[in-house]
């Protein structure tokens, strides 16, 4: 079964399926010795010196009792939709291609889940694409929860081309990330937004959202790249979660 088979055959599932529960009202809490692994694209793998890290630096420093360990389990391009777009080089990435297997290798806790910049190909919106994102986010929650791993999923952050506008090269006639389809964050990414915010599973122990307050503070958090938030960026983004947690 290809990919796109896969997504139309979980999309019907999906559909058919009494997945939806009820999250906790309690807050949620991280516990000693705790594995975390983080999933997501190249924001999440940062050059391995972003949000995950200084996840990893703060508890250490002012959380040592804790013990917690921080897997940065990012990789650049990837997607949940296992779509790519015309001129990209190669087929991006698809989590469901390795997430078996990474979980067999690096058994873990707790995994964050950030997905979204890459998923909708940087094109216009469509109920198939949405469809097509809330089938990975719904698959991935059943492979961890069979597996007995709880999720914290982040929204996606945001695509900022007012603070860094993409200037396309002539030969980018089709849309893609160099050349973004120009209301993508508005009427993609903003819904992605909200369908990780209105999403239910036993499996999610948490959501947080990161889009807003990097939107909000976009200027400090962005410098000439629309796509990856910089140093500050990322450490807004560790404290989101860090303010989260409490502790």
């Amino acid at each position: 079964m290809d990919r796109r088979q896969f997504l139309a055959h979980s999309s019907i599932l999906l559909m058919g399926s009494s997945f939806l529960g009820c999250l906790s009202n309690n807050r949620p809490t991280l516990k000693s010795d705790q594995i975390i692994g983080c999933l997501g694209d190249s924001i999440t793998y940062g050059n391995k010196e972003g949000y995950v890290e200084l996840l990893q630096q703060y508890y250490a420093k002012n959380h040592p009792e804790m013990n917690l360990t921080f897997r940065n389990w990012g990789k650049s391009s990837e997607t949940i939709t296992g779509l790519t777009e015309e001129h990209h080089p190669g087929p991006r990435p698809y989590l469901f291609e390795r997430l078996d297997t990474l979980m067999d290798s690096e058994p873990v806790d707790v995994i964050t889940f950030c997905y979204g910049i890459n998923c909708g190909i940087y094109g216009p919106p469509s109920q198939a694409l949405f469809d097509s994102y809330k089938t990975g986010i719904y698959t991935f929650l059943e492979k961890i929860k069979q597996r007995n791993i709880r999720a914290i999923l982040l929204t996606p952050p945001p695509l900022v081309l007012d603070v860094a506008p993409i200037s396309p090269a002539a030969q980018e006639t089709s849309y893609g990330y160099l050349n973004p389809y120009p209301d993508y964050d508005k009427e993609v990414l903003q819904e992605f937004k909200e369908i990780v915010l209105d999403f239910n599973h036993r499996a999610v122990m948490d959501i947080i959202d990161i889009n807003t307050p990097l939107f909000k503070n976009r200027a400090d958090c962005y410098d000439t790249d629309p796509i990856h938030p910089n140093a500050q960026g990322h450490r807004l983004i560790a404290d989101m979660i860090i303010e989260n947690f409490g502790i």
